[in-house]
C-alpha cells in the first residue's frame, strides 16, 4: 500500500470500530470529532471484541477547526449520526474540494441525496455496514464478536479507482466487499432496518418482548410496507431476501435492539426522519399504513429532546 490516508468523521460505536480497525491493520487514519469527544480519545480508543479486539494509545483526531490543515485525505468515512449529516458535510467540504472521495454508512438513502447535491456523484460511493457495537463509556467501543462486514460501490465514473478504495478498506477486522449494485443492496437493507426499527420504536421493546406481546404482526407488516415503497421506487425486495428479514423481526425470545431503539430508550434524539421520513416520503401509491404511525410516534418524542 502506498500513503493513501483516512478520514472517519465521526468516533462513536460505528466510526471507531471500523477506524480503529483500519488503524490497526495499518492505514493512516485520522478521526473527525467534536472538541469533547477529542478529550476522551486522549487517552485512547479501545475495541473490546471476543474476535477482533483492538488498542490505539493515541488515535489521530481532528476537530472541524483544524480539518483544513490536516489534509489532504484519499477517502472519507462518513459514520456519523443522521440527525448531524448536514453539519458533518459542511466540515468536510474542504476535504472533498481537495480531491478526496465519500463513503457514507449512514442507513437509509437521503444521504446520498445531500452528497450528491453538494459534491457530484463522482465523489460519492454507496455503501452500508453490518456490526453490532455500542459505546461502552470513554474511548470504548464493545463488539458482540460476530463478523463485521462493509459493502461500498460506485454509482458511474468516480474520482478514485475502486480497486484503489477496496485495497484501503482491506482489513483483518471486517470483510469489505465491492457490490456491483450497491444502491440496490442499500435499499434491501433499508427495507429491514425501517421495519425492525419502526416495530421496536413503536412499542418500545426488543424484537422478542414485541413478539412475546403479540405483536410480530407489526414487524411483518412494516416489512411488506417497505418493501411495497422499495418496489415503487424501481427496487423490488427479493423474497428469500424478505422472508429472512420477516424471520428476523418476529423471532420470538429475539434480544435484536436496532440502534434506534437504544437511543429511544437512552432519552436520546432518534434518526426517525432519516430512516422512517425520508422512506414514507417516498412513497406514491400505497396508503398510509403502520410505518407512519410509529414516524409520528417517534417525532414526537424527538420533539421533546431539541437538537444540540
Amino acid at each position: 500500500m502506498s500513503g493513501e490516508r483516512v478520514l472517519v468523521v465521526g468516533a462513536g460505536a460505528i466510526g471507531a470500530f471500523f477506524g480503529a480497525q483500519l488503524a490497526a491493520g495499518g492505514r493512516d487514519v485520522t478521526f473527525l470529532v467534536r472538541p469533547a469527544r477529542q478529550a476522551v480519545l486522549d487517552d485512547g480508543l479501545s475495541v473490546e471484541s471476543t474476535t477482533v479486539p483492538v488498542r490505539l494509545a493515541r488515535p489521530h483526531t481532528v476537530t472541524a477547526a483544524e480539518l483544513e490543515r490536516a489534509g489532504p485525505f484519499d477517502l472519507i468515512l462518513l459514520a456519523c449520526k443522521a440527525p448531524d449529516l448536514e453539519a458533518a458535510v459542511t466540515d468536510i467540504e474542504p476535504v472533498v474540494r481537495a480531491g478526496a472521495v465519500v463513503l457514507p454508512l449512514l442507513n437509509g438513502m437521503r444521504q446520498l441525496d445531500v452528497l450528491d447535491e453538494r459534491f457530484g456523484a463522482e465523489a460519492v460511493l454507496g455503501g452500508s455496514c453490518f456490526v453490532s457495537v455500542h459505546r461502552a463509556g470513554g474511548g470504548t467501543i464493545r463488539h458482540d464478536g460476530n463478523p463485521a462486514r462493509l459493502t461500498f460501490g460506485a454509482r458511474g465514473a468516480l474520482r478514485l479507482p475502486v480497486e484503489t478504495i477496496e485495497q484501503i478498506l482491506t482489513s483483518p477486522g471486517f470483510t469489505v466487499r465491492r457490490a456491483p449494485d450497491v444502491v440496490a443492496e442499500m435499499w434491501a437493507k433499508w427495507v429491514f432496518i425501517a421495519a425492525a426499527a419502526g416495530a421496536t420504536g413503536m412499542v418500545g421493546g426488543t424484537v422478542g418482548e414485541l413478539v412475546d406481546a403479540g405483536g410480530a404482526w407489526i414487524g411483518a407488516r412494516m416489512l411488506a410496507e417497505a418493501a411495497a415503497i422499495a418496489a415503487e421506487n424501481g427496487h423490488p425486495q427479493q423474497e428469500a431476501a424478505l422472508a429472512g428479514s420477516r424471520r428476523t423481526i418476529t423471532e420470538p425470545g429475539s434480544t435484536l435492539v436496532p440502534s434506534l431503539l437504544a437511543d429511544l430508550r437512552a432519552g436520546r434524539r432518534t434518526e426517525a426522519e432519516h430512516i422512517l421520513g425520508d422512506l414514507v416520503a417516498r412513497r406514491r401509491d400505497s396508503a398510509p399504513g403502520l410505518l407512519d404511525a410509529a414516524l409520528v410516534r417517534l417525532r414526537v418524542h424527538d420533539a421533546a429532546r431539541p437538537a444540540p
